[in-house]
């Protein structure tokens, strides 16, 4: 191998090493993703940014991100099972605080499934 094919496998394992690290970053952990898509941050869901996610918020996300999907050819299979906003105001003042969608994400079937991978 002459040197250029030497400079070139090293520049792709460099540029494969930096991806590995991008996109291991914590700045993706609060939004996990499920397959392709990813998954919500809160700041997604507090669409006036005042830190309280109403019922009528969380609705209105479901609803855009669902028409989103669907207008890419989506399947649609458990949207019958995404959980109701009541279940998720665990505290039951009829907003959806950082700390209770932080609870939600963490009971996530699917971040603990790969969690364990992991470990």
């Amino acid at each position: 191998m002459n040197s250029f094919h030497w400079l070139r496998a090293f520049l792709i394992l460099i540029a494969t090493c930096a991806a590995v690290v991008v996109l291991s970053s914590p700045a993706l952990a609060d939004g996990h993703k499920h397959g392709k898509h990813q998954c919500p941050t809160y700041s997604d869901l507090d669409a006036n940014a005042d830190n309280a996610v109403s019922a009528e918020e969380l609705y209105a996300f479901r609803a855009k991100r669902m028409a989103e999907r669907a207008a890419a050819g989506g399947k649609m299979k458990n949207a019958g099972n995404a959980p109701k906003f009541e279940d998720l105001d665990l505290d039951g003042d009829g907003n959806l605080s950082a700390d209770e969608f932080a609870e939600h994400q963490s009971e996530c079937p699917m971040r603990k499934k790969r969690k364990a991978a992991a470990d």
